[in-house]
């Protein structure tokens, strides 16, 4: 499970949501949080809010693909997104999507956790990479939190919420999401 066609970027901490901060001081923290100039960082949030909101009602899936590539999420060849799909619209370059793979109607990829400042002592505020592996399907509705890989040609059942790694051919489903059963000798009876 650790082989990718992506250079798969590492785990940091991200600043603590700020509920006070003006519309200047957001964009200096996030620009400085990216080492990038504030103005730009700005113009990097709207443009992604704007192609978020176009690839969410999109009803051609080349569209939907071709805009989420747009906002920066990693996604390879023969990939099937479905309507009113939120793949993180602040870390989208956290997230990975390798060949094959279907992510249905309704679902949420999800690379970050910004917390509120009080929940500093109990979870820590980060942005972690999110892989979705060759052939792997997401049912509909379902939810895929940060630092989670799904294993190649893997289900994920509708509106089932994954938190943890799953296996490669592996069935999981429910909240939080849990094996049902690995079938990868049904898929191909010359492997093991």
């Amino acid at each position: 499970m650790n082989r990718t066609i992506f250079d798969i970027k590492e785990e940091k901490a991200i600043p603590y949501y700020d509920q006070e901060k003006s519309i200047g001081k957001t964009l200096r923290n996030g620009g400085n949080s990216r080492g990038m100039n504030p103005f730009n960082y700005g113009l990097k949030r709207l443009k992604n809010y704007l192609l978020m909101l176009l690839s969410y009602i999109t009803p051609f899936n080349a569209l939907r693909v071709k805009m989420n590539k747009w906002k920066g999420v990693n996604i390879g060849q023969h990939v099937y997104i479905g309507m009113f799909v939120f793949l993180d619209n602040a870390y989208p370059e956290y997230i990975y999507i390798e060949d094959n793979v279907a992510i249905n109607a309704g679902c949420m990829v999800v690379a970050h956790l910004n917390l509120k400042k009080h929940f500093e002592p109990v979870i820590n505020a980060r942005v972690s990479p999110v892989v979705i592996k060759d052939g792997a399907m997401i049912g509909i509705r379902s939810i895929i939190l940060p630092g989670v890989v799904i294993g190649e040609f893997s289900l994920v059942s509708a509106a089932s919420v994954v938190s943890e790694d799953v296996e490669a051919y592996t069935l999981v489903r429910g909240n939080p999401a849990v094996k049902i059963s690995k079938y990868k000798k049904r898929m191909n009876a010359d492997v093991d």
